[in-house]
């Protein structure tokens, strides 16, 4: 399971009720810019859910050492989604690191007459907690991550 097919898991189970966009340019006034593995968002509340997505324990550790934590003030909450796997071997390291943020798991399902694995959303371990600074995106905002979103999944 790599970065791609937890996308494609995250966009299929939300896409009817959010706007999804994977890999995206996080850009925060006065800061550097970071990339976001995957956001979604509803048109209602205009906040942004970052969701960073990690495929090996080492990975998961070492994004809790960067310079910058998914710090852009458009993004209300904070999700880690991983594979049910990962977290079945980890699960008291990434519980310890989590703080804040929410953990997403997803499912690899094996299936023996098909040409590969297929990856569902497999849940909410733990909701995030909501960032109190956060602010809605403006209409301008909102405009740039619709284009951004619609080339991203065009180009795909």
């Amino acid at each position: 399971m790599d970065e791609s097919d937890i996308q494609y898991a995250l966009g299929k189970h939300l896409f009817l009720r959010k706007i999804c966009i994977p890999n995206v340019s996080m850009y925060c006034p006065g800061k550097s810019e970071y990339e976001a593995d995957f956001i979604y968002f509803d048109l209602k509340t205009k906040y942004i859910t970052e969701v960073e997505i990690k495929t090996s324990i080492q990975d998961f550790k070492r994004d809790f050492k960067k310079k910058r934590y998914h710090d852009c003030g458009n993004v209300k909450y904070l999700y880690y989604a991983v594979p049910r796997s990962l977290y079945d071997d980890y699960y008291d390291v990434i519980d310890e690191l989590l703080g804040d943020a929410g953990l997403i798991l997803i499912d690899e399902i094996d299936v023996a007459d098909f040409r590969g694995n297929i990856y569902e959303f497999g849940g909410f371990v733990k909701r995030a907690k909501a960032r109190k600074d956060a602010y809605p995106l403006s209409t301008n905002g909102l405009m740039h991550y619709l284009r951004i979103g619609c080339m991203k999944w065009v180009n795909r």
